[in-house]
């Protein structure tokens, strides 16, 4: 039987899960209403709801697929890691900046990444928090029979 590893990496921002809330509701009202234009406002509603990205882990064939999925379809192509040298865990400093009329407030977070470090390139799995990120980095190695070099500091 063939293992697999899935993660499910995120989802669309809360702006965009917001606006898929309020399409909801309002393509509810218009098809209430006998409003067949209420139907359009429904499908754009349950793609922002409902929209994922992961990534898929066959260490049997020794191949990654990162992927964007609604429900059960998904699309993403595999990539051979055949040739993998490890795994690294980098820390990053993210900035966000928001603005509210004449108020601007910046936010910096750091957040953890987690690349398969092949000859020629590296692959982005994901990020996420310190805590997480190490414990799948860890059940990934052993899945792959690979180390975790942590950058992290």
């Amino acid at each position: 039987m063939k293992m697999m590893l899935r993660y499910k990496t995120g989802k669309l921002p809360l702006n965009f899960i917001a606006l898929g809330v309020i399409l909801l509701a309002v393509s509810i009202w218009r098809i209430m209403v006998l409003d067949w234009s209420g139907i359009p406002f429904l499908v754009v509603s349950i793609v922002l709801l409902f929209i994922e990205s992961g990534v898929v882990i066959d260490p049997d064939s020794r191949r990654v697929r990162r992927y964007i999925g609604l429900f059960t379809v998904t699309k993403g192509e595999w990539e051979d890691v055949s040739s993998l040298i490890n795994l690294q865990i980098i820390r990053s400093r993210e900035s966000r900046t928001m603005n509210f009329i004449s108020i601007s407030r910046t936010e910096t977070n750091d957040t953890y990444k987690l690349y398969i470090k092949l000859p020629n390139r590296s692959i982005e799995l994901m990020s996420g928090k310190k805590e997480d990120i190490q414990s799948r980095a860890e059940e990934i190695a052993s899945a792959l029979k690979a180390s975790v070099v942590n950058n992290a500091g």
